[in-house]
């Protein structure tokens, strides 16, 4: 079913990707930024209800849940945990498409107007977005106050999504006139920076080697 569905999106004019797990499409999320994600809950490895919160923990990208399960109790489940449309099998194709086209428009009317911001001057990563002309931070659409140290090193970071950085590889990016004290409060602004950011799992500490931002999200 997925590879007809895939194939007939990609006639349409779609360029269609294929998880048929959930763990395949969690490594997928972690590779491309889909301007959509059509989730079925009939998985084999995993409950499609979990998939679906841990993209949404992971991601704001518009997730539209089909499943053969047209009771209310399961729609409203859905929803809750953060699919933006529910479709009920069976559909044909041109209700799918127009559901995504839907949601897409919906969530690109809905982001804030730091997204408006020059490409070069906009730095994404999960749900950190960073306005680097206006230095502005974005954590799930909420501002984040951070201090200079810290703004430089979730950039750094940020720019290299779930590549690890070492400690002295992100003091000769960020603050190289200042090597000695950046490299004395790297540990400190590191931990302020996790709270600060309100996702504190993204950031982190990779022993003997550095720091990283990962943006796999946690259910």
């Amino acid at each position: 079913m997925s590879a007809a569905l895939q194939a007939a999106l990609i006639q349409q004019g779609v360029e269609a990707v294929c998880a048929t797990t959930g763990k395949a499409a969690v490594d997928l999320l972690e590779r491309i930024r889909p301007d959509a994600v059509l989730l079925d809950l009939g998985l084999p490895d995993c409950d499609g209800f979990t998939l679906c919160s841990t993209i949404r923990a992971a991601s704001p990208v518009p997730i539209l849940v089909t499943s053969a399960r047209a009771d209310h109790g399961s729609c409203v489940r859905g929803l809750d945990l953060g699919a933006d449309d529910y479709l009920v099998k069976p559909y044909n194709l041109a209700e799918v498409l127009a559901r995504v086209r839907a949601v897409i428009r919906r969530r690109r009317f809905a982001e804030p107007p730091l997204a408006e911001a020059p490409p070069g001057d906009l730095v994404l990563a999960g749900p950190v977005r960073i306005d680097l002309r206006e230095h502005a931070v974005l954590v799930n659409g909420s501002p984040t106050e951070l201090s200079e140290d810290e703004f430089g090193i979730l950039v750094a970071l940020a720019r290299r999504p779930d590549e690890t950085l070492g400690a002295d590889q992100l003091v000769d990016e960020i603050l190289r006139a200042r090597r000695t004290t950046v490299q004395a409060t790297l540990p400190r602004s590191i931990a302020a920076l996790r709270e600060r950011i309100g996702v504190p799992y993204m950031l982190e500490a990779v022993e003997g080697v550095g720091y990283r931002l990962s943006v796999t999200g946690r259910a």
